[in-house]
């Protein structure tokens, strides 16, 4: 959920940023949607100190801006908005991946 929720700021900050000329081009939207998942990801692996989880906490980060956070930064949402949706898409795609670790390590054992 953290995960999420760093990625819906970074994002949402990004986007408010870039978007005071009144245009968010391709380069602002390569520069904010590559890196931005990325550095959400492993500021919370790091804080945690659970740096194996990095790769999964990585795909739960752009996983979570595929899904939520692109729709809702397309209907014009504010900084506390996306937050949110950075915080239920976290959550349910970080659900899913414990599910599939757990299950994982049920059949391996």
């Amino acid at each position: 959920m953290l995960t999420g929720i760093f990625t819906g700021l970074f994002v949402a900050l990004a986007e408010e940023f870039f978007s005071r000329d009144g245009v968010f081009g391709g380069a602002e939207a390569l520069a904010t949607f590559v890196p931005l998942p990325l550095l959400a990801s492993l500021l919370v692996s790091i804080g945690l100190r659970r740096r194996r989880l990095a790769l999964r906490m990585t795909g739960v980060a752009y996983l979570t801006l595929a899904i939520p956070l692109l729709g809702i930064g397309i209907g014009g949402a504010n900084v506390l908005q996306q937050m949110l949706g950075g915080a239920i898409g976290g959550a349910f795609w970080g659900l899913l991946f414990a599910i599939r670790s757990s299950r994982a390590g049920a059949i391996s054992e």
